[in-house]
This record gives C-alpha cells, sequence and structure tokens, in this order.
C-alpha cells in the first residue's frame, strides 16, 4: 500500500468514520445472530457461521456499493460546482481522478470494515467445527472477541475526539450489553 493511500486511511475524516460506524454496525449485527443462535440452542457451529458469513457478504456488497454510489455523486457534484466556477473541464484532471479515487476507497473501506469485524468475531465457532473447542466455549469466546471489538471501537472514539478513551469504549461497550439484556427478556418471556 503506498504512503498516500495509507496517509488517507489513517487521516481522512470520513473514513474514519465510516471505519467506525460500519465495524459497529458488524459487531452489532453478528453479536444478534450470536444470541439468536445461543437461546435457540443451536449446537452446530456451521448454524452460526453461514449466516454470518451471508450477513458479512451482504454488508460488505450494500457498503462498497452504497457508500461509493454516495461519494461518487457527491465527488461529481463538487466537480461540477467547481467547474462552473472556472469555466473549465476537469473531467481528466489528476484532481478529479484523485477525488473519484477517494470515493472507491470509501466505499471499500465502508463496506471491508464489517466483514472484517463478523470474520474476527466468529472465528471461535470455526474452531468449534473443526472440533478444537466446544459450542460453549466458542460461544463465550465470540461473545468476549465482540466486547473486546466494542471497546476498542469506542477507545478509537474517544482518541478521535480527544476525550476518554476508556469512557468511549464503555459506552460502546454498553450498546452490546443493552442488546443482551433484549435478548435475555426475549427469552424470558419465551419469545425466542
Amino acid at each position: 500500500m503506498s504512503k498516500n493511500y495509507y496517509r488517507i486511511l489513517v487521516e481522512h475524516e470520513i473514513v474514519r468514520r465510516y471505519v467506525l460506524i460500519n465495524s459497529f454496525d458488524g459487531a452489532l449485527t453478528v453479536l444478534g445472530i450470536i444470541f439468536a443462535e445461543f437461546f435457540a440452542q443451536i449446537s452446530d457451529p456451521r448454524s452460526v457461521i453461514i449466516p454470518t458469513i451471508g450477513a458479512a457478504i451482504a454488508m460488505f456488497i450494500s457498503g462498497l456499493w452504497g457508500a461509493y454510489s454516495a461519494e461518487h455523486a457527491e465527488v461529481k457534484r463538487s466537480i461540477r460546482e467547481i467547474e462552473s466556477h472556472m469555466l473549465k473541464d476537469l473531467s481528466d484532471t489528476s484532481f478529479s481522478k484523485a477525488r473519484e479515487g477517494m470515493a472507491w476507497i470509501i466505499g471499500f473501506v465502508d463496506g471491508f470494515s464489517p466483514l472484517l469485524v463478523s470474520l474476527v468475531v466468529i472465528f471461535p465457532f470455526f474452531l468449534a467445527a473443526l472440533r478444537f473447542i466446544s459450542m460453549r466455549v466458542a460461544y463465550y469466546s465470540s461473545l468476549l472477541l465482540i466486547g473486546v471489538v466494542l471497546f476498542a471501537l469506542g477507545a478509537f472514539a474517544g482518541r478521535i475526539a480527544r476525550e476518554s478513551m476508556v469512557k468511549h469504549g464503555l459506552i460502546m461497550l454498553f450498546a452490546g450489553i443493552v442488546i443482551g439484556c433484549v435478548f435475555l427478556v426475549l427469552a424470558f418471556f419465551n419469545i425466542l
């Protein structure tokens, strides 16, 4: 990866925002799947892996396509506005190509973030499928990984805001706890 693309990934405000938002969405989506499967007493790891990979691929394509389309439209609009002020066509300039390339980067980051998070947090179920660990251990390990990811995302948000990383980490972790409580209530009333 060139230094320029690395700098964009680390320093660009919109890219950071998409990493944070979509990693969070990926973690919470998988958390919902895992809780549903846990309370349904699913004992086959493939029953967790397959829907999670399906959801992760859907989030990847949705994020890539949706973010690229939105960013590309915004780039085209801003270029058209600049062209109208300059009275010059900027279609094949390095300026317009760089802006359009940024739309691709943002689309990729938007889609890849939840995909990566999803695959990381279900890794214990791959170990369970290979019979290295039990399903119970896979469930608990995956929940622990999701907690770590949520806390890390919150800490990242805290760092961006130049506020307490721990405070922001705990706030993000609280979202996972809320989802767990919702599933506990649903299980208590035999809705699950």
